[in-house]
């Protein structure tokens, strides 16, 4: 790693204005780096301190008593500067045993100045040296950054860009995919990439969500990898990491890190993006089965690589995610809100363990995903890349999208594709009112939305007429009241609650009810029909 851009303890003592100077404690912290340098001569003054600073002093605030000089060193100490010099003289004529003692023990440079010296004179020159410095680190990192930008417009390879990184940094670094791909560069021993590789599967991708800033992973006492998330569009990718050996990641480092990992980004974003117009053949089978023009069950296998004598049939799901917003309609399947994303939610897919095909048509995008391993938890799998596809669109699109899935049963039946879409655009129908995207827990609403307005209004007059004709004259709220007194499981006392009204006028609505209604309301048939019919009022007045 270049540490030249840094100015150190050790650089300053070789400095010509430091000739009368000597390290006379402390001489294990000459590598920390100086951010700047100050003169303070009282330890009231040290909270104007921000860390990183190289002090000067004659110790005309301190030197006259043991207790001042301890509590001063205590101060710039704790204040996080890297190193005091002080100037002997009248106030301090030499460094006292226990200025020494502390300052060895905190590995904390102490140098003494034998004779007077012009601190202008060092403040300028340290400053100019330092400015200098920091000056030729940028034009580093701007060279560095123009190489990088320069292999991305020629190349694909990740291994190019690896390469350029690791001759920047000097020091062993790899790429870690989410995908649990590693590369190592250079390359490494066997048995130490096992190890590494360990260490990452079982630690970052163990996480539930996996990081998504910077970190180190300890690997012993003196070694540990610092990794750096390759993130598209509010994703992880990927990570990218060195291996430190006793050295701390500095901002010229982190910088180097940040520009690799986005470089890293465009290539893996590039190839997703290839990747997909490859498969817009493929993805076009969902137009197919959307307008029943798919084929039999034997050629929708043959068109996904299932063959007639395939031991394992893969098991999929339909799914629809539907946005619903005050924007004109989308006309092409370009100007789909969903079309830039198709490549981050096929990764997203795959990371789950699913196979997907994917069909954007306007506000909606409609996926056919087939489980590459069969597994109990495949719906749990669904649901995190579910999450994940709506995190993302939130963060491109805006947390006030109003968003909704719909995903069919799963099947191993390929032949009766279109009728899972259906069953996802069920789910879709009733979406204000059902909060699971699963056609498996639609419940009572699959009759529902089977059945004609015709049928349903029927319906809600045998059973609700007398409620609904009631509330319209009086301007009353049995309706409601009937419904939260069903929904509480005929609960009076959490009913009345719900409501905010007395028990005594419960009571009295109620009996109004039973009055409307008939004594027998209430009798598990009755009960049954009501609950039906309370659920088709709301579907069909939800506007």
């Amino acid at each position: 790693m270049n540490k030249d851009w840094q100015l150190t303890i050790g650089d300053v003592l070789k400095r010509p204005l430091f000739a009368p100077a000597e390290i006379v404690a402390g001489s294990r912290g000459l590598a920390r780096p100086i951010r700047w340098v100050h003169v303070l001569e009282s330890a009231e003054n040290a909270s104007f301190l921000n860390g990183g600073e190289l002090i000067l002093s004659t110790g005309v605030g301190f030197g006259e008593s043991t207790a001042k000089r301890l509590s001063y060193l205590n101060e710039v100490i704790q204040r996080k500067a890297v190193g005091l010099c002080i100037e002997l003289g009248p106030y301090i004529p030499e460094i006292p045993q226990d200025m020494r003692e502390l300052a060895e023990h905190h590995e904390f440079p102490l140098i003494a100045f034998s004779r007077p010296v012009r601190f202008v004179d060092i403040t300028l020159d340290l400053h100019e040296n330092i400015v200098n410095r920091q000056t030729q680190a940028l034009r580093e990192l701007e060279g560095y950054a123009r190489d990088l930008q320069r292999l991305t417009l020629r190349t694909q390879s990740l291994s190019r860009i690896l390469g350029h990184f690791q001759n920047m940094i000097h020091a062993q670094t790899f790429f870690f995919s989410v995908d649990r791909s590693i590369v190592f560069t250079p390359n490494m021993p066997q048995a130490v990439q096992q190890e590494l590789t360990g260490l990452l599967r079982s630690t970052l991708l163990s996480l539930h969500p996996i990081p998504e800033t910077s970190g180190r992973l300890p690997i012993s006492d003196h070694k540990h990898c610092f990794y750096q998330p390759v993130m598209a569009m509010g994703n992880v990718l990927a990570y990218l990491g060195v291996i430190l050996y006793e050295n701390e990641p500095d901002e010229f480092f982190t910088l180097l890190l940040d520009y690799t990992s986005t470089a890293i980004a465009q290539i893996l974003l590039r190839k997703m993006f290839a990747q997909e117009r490859s498969l817009d053949n493929e993805n076009r089978l969902i137009e197919d089965i959307l307008t029943d023009r798919a084929g039999t069950e034997e050629q929708i296998r043959s068109l996904i690589g299932v063959g007639p004598k395939a031991v394992h049939i893969p098991r999929f799901w339909a799914a629809i995610l539907e946005i619903r917003q005050d924007k004109p309609d989308y006309k092409q399947e370009t100007d789909s809100p969903f079309h830039d994303f198709l490549a981050i939610f096929r990764f997203l897919l795959i990371k789950q363990g699913f196979r997907p095909l994917l069909r954007s048509k306007g506000r909606k995008l409609y996926l056919l995903l087939f489980e590459t391993v069969s597994k109990s938890e495949g719906r749990d799998s669904l649901q995190r890349a579910l999450k994940e596809m709506e995190h993302t669109c939130r963060q491109a699109l805006g947390e006030a999208l109003l968003l909704h899935f719909g995903v069919s049963n799963s099947s191993i039946n390929y032949g009766k594709a279109g009728q899972a879409f259906r069953e996802a655009e069920q789910v879709l129908a009733f979406s204000a009112e059902f909060r699971s995207p699963f056609f498996s827990e639609l419940g009572v609403y699959r009759l529902l939305s089977e059945a004609s307005n015709d049928t349903l209004e029927s319906f809600i007059s045998d059973y609700l007429g007398p409620l609904l004709n009631y509330d319209e004259k009086h301007d009353s709220q049995l309706l409601s009241t009937l419904r939260i007194f069903l929904n509480h499981c005929l609960s009076k006392q959490k009913a009345a609650n719900k409501l905010y009204i007395r028990r005594q006028t419960l009571y009295h609505r109620l009996g109004k009810i039973e009055d409307l209604l008939g004594q027998t309301y209430l009798k598990p048939e009755n009960r049954l029909s009501l609950e039906i019919a309370l659920r088709a009022y709301d579907w069909l007045h939800k506007s």
